[in-house]
């Protein structure tokens, strides 16, 4: 049976994405760091909010050497009164500078003097005018877009947003999905004989918030068609995973409960080791079914393949990147392209043990995902590596 390019098959997975409706969420935008904005953010007020210093020293008017007045501190009301040349006043760095300021001297440069009981200060060198004044508005005026749509809110952009009074932001929810993890040997954490125990569903929360999603709930079916079906059935999200099953054997169901579902099979297969034995499938309502392989190494692969570009197309994202690089130290290419989970030392990338498709080991350890062909290879940098 011919297989898709897993190219291909990622490619039909950002199709997907891209024509799902997004849902949008108007949230504080605190509760929203991370996620993408469904829409322009513009300025509020402008940054900075008035004249300020950017350094300690003395606000200048005029020719040294200057008369010190009454200093300015941060937290100050800015002041009514003009500075006059021949004056200056002491201030904090992001005190309001007097009207009238020409130039901020900073403390380094000044030299104290006195001349008839009088405190004055005169200049090493005397900067520029405008200098270590931050003007209103110089970062933003009110209107100016601050973040585009499709932005991911970072840390920074929630302190810029902040300080240009925006307390709320429309963002693309992320995806909600549902697990299902299929198989009569699935059991708990302390399996009975000749079960295995379920790795998969525990992970899956947090492997779906690394990839842009949101894991709604999760449940397990046994290896009947009718059972999966039901399982599929009963999801309320736009998205359902699920694992095992994907095979041609007679014990395999997800096929026959995908007709029971009248669902098109969008992609049978993969031409990729391990992670081959996969499906995407549309179902009649429109949702879509991502089926990984019952092999935990195998299921993540196809997760971080097909499954993140999905997610994250979903969001209004772009598709995480291929780059491209030399193949891993002592890997070969083969006839279909090879995933090799890799650290990366000395600008290398290097293949971890313990990877074949049942073990979690490996993957653990490592900070790459590296598909190596024939032609070229291409590396994934994994969404939990720090």
């Amino acid at each position: 049976m011919s297989t898709t390019p897993w190219r291909e098959a990622r490619d039909r997975a950002k199709g997907i994405g891209r024509g799902s409706p997004t849902r949008v969420l108007t949230l504080p935008i605190t509760r929203a760091a991370g996620l993408a904005l469904a829409a322009d953010v513009r300025c509020l007020r402008p940054l900075p909010r008035f004249d300020n210093s950017a350094m300690d020293g003395w606000a200048v008017a005029g020719d040294g050497p200057w008369r010190v007045g009454e200093p300015v501190l941060a937290g100050s009301a800015p002041s009514a009164l003009p500075l006059v040349p021949g004056e200056a006043r002491p201030v904090a760095t992001g005190a309001p500078v007097p009207p009238g300021t020409v130039t901020v001297l900073r403390a380094e440069d000044a030299i104290p003097d006195r001349e008839g009981g009088e405190t004055l200060i005169d200049a090493l060198a005397t900067p520029d005018p405008g200098c270590d004044i931050r003007r209103e508005g110089e970062e933003a005026a009110p209107g100016d877009v601050l973040l585009t749509a499709g932005s991911v809110l970072s840390p920074p952009a929630i302190g810029l947003l902040t300080a240009a009074g925006v307390s709320e932001v429309d963002v693309s929810s992320p995806p909600l999905v549902t697990f299902v993890a299929i198989g009569d040997e699935l059991d708990d954490r302390e399996p009975r004989p000749g079960h295995i125990t379920d790795s998969l569903t525990p992970m899956m929360p947090s492997l779906l918030a690394s990839l842009g999603g949101r894991c709604a709930t999760t449940a397990r079916a046994l290896d009947r068609p009718a059972e999966v079906a039901a399982a599929i059935r009963r999801a309320r999200t736009e998205t359902i995973i699920t694992s095992g099953g994907t095979g041609h054997g007679p014990a395999d169901p997800l096929r026959e409960a995908l007709a029971r579902l009248d669902a098109d099979i969008l992609v049978d297969g993969m031409d990729l080791r391990p992670g081959g034995s996969m499906l995407l499938a549309r179902l009649g309502d429109g949702r879509h079914v991502l089926s990984l392989p019952g092999n935990p190494l195998a299921a993540l692969i196809v997760l971080l393949v097909v499954g993140w570009p999905l997610l994250r197309a979903r969001s209004g994202l772009p598709a995480p990147v291929f780059a491209s690089c030399p193949a891993p130290s002592g890997v070969a290419a083969g006839p279909r392209p090879r995933v090799v989970a890799c650290t990366r030392e000395d600008d290398a990338l290097v293949p971890v043990p313990h990877q074949r498709s049942g073990m979690l080991r490996g993957i653990s350890a490592a900070t790459h995902l590296a598909v190596v062909e024939q032609a070229s290879t291409g590396v994934l940098r994994l969404p939990w590596a720090c």
